[in-house]
C-alpha cells in the first residue's frame, strides 16, 4: 500500500530522475549561485575588490550563460539531457577549482564567465528538457517537484558555506564545493538519467496539445515571461530598498523578506496537489496575477503596513510559480518538439531582462521615484497577463 503511494505521488518512470535532479540541481543553485552572496565578502575582504566589479561581472556572466541557452537546448535536444547534464557536472567541477586558484581581475572574471556559461548546462532548464524526454507531456508534475525541492538551495548551502569559511579558507571551501559536482552531481546525472533518450525522439507524444501557430504562439510566451521576469528580479535584488522608500522600517521589512520563502514554497506544493485538475496555462496565469496584486499591494504599503505584508506574500507565491510556468507552459503550447531549442531561445531573451533589469529599475528609482517605479511593474504584470490570453490554444487538456 504505502508502495502504491509513492508511486502515485510520481509520474510513471521519473521517481529516480524527480529524486536525483533534486539533487543535483539543489548542488547546482547552491554552489555555482548562492555561493557567491557569501564570497563576493571573501573575495572583497581578500582582494580589497570594489562591489560593483564584483556584481559587474557576475551580471555580465550571467547575461553570457543566458547568450548561449539556444545552443545549449539545441544540444540537449540532440544528444539528450543525460550526455549534456553529465558533461555540465565535469565542467562545472573545473570551473570552481578554477576559480578557487585565481589571483588577478581577469583570472577571476574569465572563471565566472565560465562557471555562468556551464551553469545552463545543469540547472533548472537543462533538467525540464530532462522531464519532457522521460514524462513527455506529463513532464509538468516532475518539474514542479524539482523546483519545490531544489527551492531549498539557499538554505542549505548559505549555512553549509558559513560553516565552512570558520574551518577552512575560500579557496579551499571552493574546491569543496567542487566535489559536489564530480562525487554526487555526475553520477547521479550519468545513472539516473535514461540513455539514449532524445527530444526529436518524441515529437509524437501529445499533438492534440501542440499550437499550430508556433511562431505567435513563441512571441507570446516570450513576452509574458519576459515581462514578469522583470517585476520579480527588481524585487530579489531591490526588496529592502523599496520597502525603505515606502517608509517601512528595517527590521521590518527584514521580518517580511523572510515570509517570501515560505509563500514560494506553499504555491509550488498546492501546484504539486493540484496538477492534475490544472494545466500550465492556468499556473502561468496565477503567478503572473499574483504579482499583479503584490505590485498593487506595494504601492499602499505606505500607508498601511498589511498592505506590505500582502505585498511579499503575493509576491512569494507568484515567483513560486513562475518557474513551475516557465518549464510547463512551452511544453503545453508548443509540445515535446525541439523543447530544448524553444526553451533556449525563450530563456535567452528571460536571461538578458534579468541581467539588465536590477541597474534599471535603480535609475528609475533614483530620477523618478517608488510610486512611478512601481507602476511600472504594475504595468508590465499587467502586460504579461494579457499576453498570456492572447496566445492560441487548441485544447483544454489537464493532463500535461
Amino acid at each position: 500500500m504505502n508502495k502504491l503511494k509513492i508511486e502515485n505521488f510520481f509520474v510513471e518512470n521519473t521517481i529516480k530522475s524527480v529524486i536525483g535532479l533534486s539533487i543535483t540541481t539543489t548542488i547546482s543553485y547552491g554552489t555555482l549561485f548562492y555561493s557567491f552572496t557569501i564570497m563576493s565578502l571573501e573575495f572583497e575582504k581578500y582582494f580589497d575588490w570594489s562591489k560593483s566589479f564584483l556584481f559587474g561581472v557576475f551580471s555580465i556572466g550571467l547575461l553570457m550563460g543566458g547568450l548561449i541557452t539556444p545552443y545549449i537546448g539545441k544540444k540537449l535536444d540532440h544528444y539528450g539531457a543525460r550526455i549534456i547534464m553529465s558533461i555540465g557536472s565535469i565542467l562545472a567541477f573545473f570551473g570552481l577549482i578554477l576559480l578557487s586558484q585565481i589571483e588577478t581581475k581577469l583570472e577571476y572574471t574569465l572563471s565566472i564567465f565560465f562557471i555562468e556559461i556551464v551553469s545552463t548546462f545543469i540547472q533548472y532548464e537543462a533538467a525540464f528538457v530532462a522531464f519532457s524526454q522521460i514524462a513527455k507531456d506529463k513532464a509538468r508534475l516532475p518539474m514542479t517537484q524539482i523546483t519545490l525541492l531544489a527551492g531549498f538551495a539557499s538554505t542549505i548551502f548559505w549555512p553549509f558555506i558559513t560553516l565552512c569559511l570558520n574551518y577552512f579558507s575560500w579557496r579551499e571551501v571552493y574546491l569543496i564545493l567542487s566535489l559536489f559536482h564530480l562525487i554526487f552531481a555526475f553520477p547521479i546525472h550519468y545513472f539516473t538519467l535514461p540513455k539514449e533518450l532524445k527530444t526529436n525522439e518524441i515529437v509524437k507524444s501529445s499533438p492534440k496539445n501542440i499550437c499550430q501557430n508556433k511562431k505567435k504562439s513563441m512571441t507570446l510566451i516570450g513576452i509574458t515571461f519576459c515581462c514578469i521576469a522583470f517585476p520579480i528580479t527588481v524585487v530579489q535584488t531591490h526588496l529592502l530598498s523599496i520597502l525603505e522608500s515606502f517608509k517601512v522600517e528595517m527590521a521590518f521589512a527584514i521580518i517580511l523578506g523572510a515570509l517570501i520563502g515560505p509563500a514560494q514554497v506553499a504555491s509550488r506544493v498546492l501546484d504539486m496537489l493540484f496538477s492534475k485538475k490544472t494545466t500550465p496555462m492556468s499556473s502561468a496565469f496565477t503567478s503572473s496575477i499574483l504579482i499583479l496584486i503584490s505590485m498593487f499591494a506595494l504601492l499602499l504599503s505606505g500607508y498601511n503596513l498589511t498592505f506590505a505584508v500582502i505585498f511579499v506574500i503575493f509576491y512569494g507565491a507568484g515567483q513560486g510559480l513562475n518557474y513551475i510556468a516557465r518549464g510547463g507552459l512551452p511544453l503545453y503550447i508548443l509540445g515535446s518538439e525541439n523543447y530544448g531549442k524553444n526553451t533556449g531561445i525563450l530563456n535567452l531573451f528571460i536571461k538578458i531582462v534579468i541581467a539588465f533589469s536590477p541597474f534599471t529599475f535603480a535609475l528609475m528609482l533614483d530620477n523618478f521615484g517608488n510610486i512611478f517605479s512601481i507602476i511600472i511593474l504594475l504595468i508590465l504584470s499587467l502586460i504579461s497577463i494579457i499576453s498570456l490570453f492572447l496566445i492560441p490554444t487548441i485544447t483544454k487538456d489537464k493532463n500535461v
